[in-house]
């Protein structure tokens, strides 16, 4: 299965490369929300998309609105770290957005855990 990740952290895209590219997954990484509109509409099939909330220009809201309304089969994972102690809030403003959504540090079980309850 292709995963779209977004994240403008390139540890975090590494990070998120390791986890899942030994489970099989194949991935393509995306700094920004137009990057990633650009890769959706460039006729390669994604199973989900996994992006970060805080990005620059564009936030990764508008990434899962724009999924949800262009590719509704496609699951949204949000991923964020928040900001200083505000992570939860992160979360549970993501979740109204995406289909889940997941705190950083990303643990891989939980990870794992989650990208099979999405796509199943």
């Amino acid at each position: 299965m292709n995963i779209l990740v977004v994240d403008d952290n390139q540890y975090i895209l590494e990070v998120i490369g390791f986890m899942l590219k030994e489970e099989g997954y194949a991935l393509d990484n995306c700094g920004s929300v137009d990057e990633a509109v650009a890769a959706l509409e460039g006729g390669k099939d994604y199973g989900l998309v996994i992006t970060d909330i805080i990005l620059p220009e564009k936030d990764g809201t508008k990434l899962a609105q724009y999924v949800k309304e262009k590719h509704p089969k496609i699951p949204v994972l949000a991923i964020t770290g928040g900001v200083e102690n505000a992570t939860e809030d992160y979360v549970n403003y993501a979740d109204m957005f995406a289909d889940e959504a997941m705190a950083k540090p990303l643990k891989k079980d939980e990870l794992l855990a989650t990208i099979k309850r999405l796509v199943a």
